[in-house]
Formats: structure tokens, sequence, C-alpha cells
């Protein structure tokens, strides 16, 4: 055991001193505390980001193990993971709603010192977006990986969500998680849209964007196929 402490194991000196608001102190200190609202908020979204990329690449990593190759419990392993991924995006939504918070006329005015920096440039939630499906990139690593593993417990997305939970088991929970992450991420972006929208209305975004507009075509909804094989069960009773 060493003689570590609180704010040595968190590196709290360093991490409490990068909060540098642009707005001159003492010029107008509700405006100065606005901008300390808008870095801190920001500043924690990238440290959850963190965390949620390094859980769905665990949870990726231990359905790749689940697929006949690795560990038989990979699918459990997983569940831990994107659970914990489900609750920060939820945490993320609700601190993008509390953004509300900042006064328009506040942000009015120490907006152009933001330059050009936009949330638009986030690295972490371009990887996000990477991890779930919804960049240029192309198709989820982690729902590829679901798929793997659903195949070497021989069943497919069609037969789980047909299953439901009493048949499926851990399969179906593996699903249905993956829908809920899905919708975590997907209602973090509509937030984000909201408060754009109700903040700057259609006036561009500070990164070069269209802003609100630019949103909009932003919102896609990651795992498409599995809502798809969702509304096939649907067609499916309705012929029935």
């Amino acid at each position: 055991m060493t003689g570590q402490d609180y704010a040595g194991y968190l590196r709290l000196e360093r991490l409490l001193s990068l909060q540098e608001p642009q707005y001159p102190a003492g010029d107008d200190t509700a405006t100065g505390s606005a901008e300390l609202f808008f870095i801190v908020a920001h500043q924690t979204s990238e440290l959850w980001l963190v965390q949620v990329l390094n859980d769905l690449d665990a949870a990726t990593e231990a359905l790749v193990c689940a697929d006949g190759t690795g560990t038989p419990d990979g699918v459990e392993h997983a569940l831990e993971h994107l659970g914990r991924a489900v609750a920060v995006l939820g945490l993320l939504g609700e601190t993008v709603r509390l953004l509300e918070r900042l006064p328009v006329q506040r942000f009015a005015v120490f907006r152009p010192r933001l330059g050009s920096a936009s949330g638009a440039q986030s690295r972490n939630f371009h990887d996000l977006e990477v991890r779930m499906g919804t960049a240029d990139e192309g198709e989820s690593p982690l729902y590829r990986a679901f798929l793997k593993a659903l195949a070497a417990r021989g069943t497919s997305v069609e037969e789980v969500c047909r299953l439901g939970a009493a048949g499926a088991g851990a399969a179906h929970r593996l699903a249905e998680t993956l829908l809920d992450l899905g919708y975590r991420f997907w209602q973090w972006k509509v937030n984000h849209l909201v408060l754009v929208d109700r903040a700057l209305g259609g006036l561009s975004g500070t990164g070069g964007t269209t802003g609100a507009a630019y949103l909009v075509t932003r919102a896609r909804m990651p795992f498409p196929e599995l809502r798809s094989a969702r509304e096939r069960l649907h067609r499916h009773e309705a012929d029935t």
C-alpha cells in the first residue's frame, strides 16, 4: 500500500485547473459563470464518452469471445459493459438537457470567443458514431460481433425476436440491451438538436456547419437491422 490520497489518485489538481473561461474575469460575473457552466458540461461529457467507448469496446471483445472460440460467459460479460454504457448515455442526454439552464443572453455574449470550436470536432463523439454504426464508415463492429455471437448459438436476430425472453434467454436480453443503447444514443442526439435549435434557431454552427439543420441529418438510429427484425415480427403476426 502506498500513501496515495484521493486528490492524488484522481489527479484533481490537474483536472480542476482545466476550466478556463475566455470571457474576461470581472467584466460580467453572470456571463463568466455561464461560460464556466458550458465548459464543465462539455468537459464532463468528454470524460463520460471515454467510459462509453471503453465499455463498448469491452462488450465487443466479449461477444467475439462468445462466438465459440472464447469463454462461454462472453454474453454475460458483454451485458455488464452494455448496461453501463446505456446508463452513461442516459446521463449524457440529461447533461444536454441541463444546458437548457444556460441563458441564451449569456451564451450570445461569450459564444464569439469559441472561434471555430464546435462539438462536431469531438474525436470521442466521432469514435462513438463509428462504434454505433452511424458514421459514414459503415456497419457497427459491436453489431457484427452480436451477429457472430448469435450464429455461434445457432440462432439469428429474427429467431431471438420471435422467441422473446422466455425462449431466447440471454440472447434476447442482449438484443434488448442493444436497442436500449441505440435509443439512448438517439435520444441524446435529439436532445442536442432541441438545445441547439432553442439557443440558435437557424444560425450556423461555430464549426462551419448549418447548425440545427446539420444535426437533423446526423440524428441516425443505430442498429437498423435489429429494428427491422422487430417490424417483420409484427407483419408476420398480422398476416397469420
